[in-house]
């Protein structure tokens, strides 16, 4: 059995860990939207002191994964069908851009690390770390891309755009059984076109890639 994300924390980087944990369990859905967050029950159960917890805490609403009550107590952000919408065409809109720059200004590092990542991908077992593979191929677009802005913009979206992929994912593996397959072809057929230094192919693979999920999509809510 897995061991879970909300065990108790060895002392060495304890904010740093503490905020690993919590979003690693709501990504993973151990922590589904809406769940409470108190700083004391939360830092008894990570078996550390409230300072880490409430630091994590900051960061976390920060990345759009956790709100603030205007009682101050803190819970796990609720993503409707809305706000994934919002992800998935933003995400489109950047990672288009990203593929387009990258297709020019990628080195051959840029795409030894993605190729790296598509091979990792492909020996995966666990799906959280499969969403965080995907999301780090998506990085390494960026990265290629050497646009600073749109770095910037990619790193506001990206927690939330992880928990879609997360989410995503479950349900489609729960349904069909085929994530890791499907993620590997697909980051493989655009890492070929990527390397032919052509962009405006990169750029519309990428837009087909990113908005192929928009006609339908399952519903990525916790109850559903």
């Amino acid at each position: 059995m897995p061991r879970s994300a909300l065990a108790p924390i060895p002392r060495a980087s304890l904010s740093r860990e503490t905020l690993e944990r919590l979003r690693r369990a709501i990504l993973s859905g151990e922590l589904p939207g809406g769940s409470p967050l108190p700083e004391s029950a939360t830092a008894e159960r990570l078996g550390v002191s409230r300072v880490p917890v409430r630091e994590a805490l900051a960061e976390l609403e920060r990345q759009g994964l956790v709100v603030f009550a205007p009682t101050g107590r803190a819970s796990v952000r609720r993503f409707e069908r809305d706000d994934f919408l919002e992800i998935l065409t933003l995400r489109a809109a950047l990672q288009t851009l990203a593929a387009r720059e990258a297709a020019e200004r990628a080195t051959a590092e840029d795409l030894d690390r993605l190729a790296s990542l598509v091979e990792r991908t492909a020996e995966v077992a666990d799906l959280t770390e499969l969403s965080a593979l995907d999301a780090a191929f998506h990085d390494g677009i960026v990265a290629a891309a050497r646009h600073s802005r749109l770095s910037r913009s990619w790193a506001d979206l990206r927690p939330q755009m992880e928990l879609w992929l997360a989410r995503l994912h479950r349900k489609r593996e729960s349904l069909r059984r085929d994530v890791r397959d499907a993620t590997v072809r697909a980051h493989r057929h655009f890492l070929k076109v990527l390397s032919r230094r052509r962009p405006d192919e990169a750029a519309r693979l990428m837009e087909q890639h990113c908005l192929s999920w928009l006609d339908s999509m399952p519903d990525l809510s916790e109850d559903a």
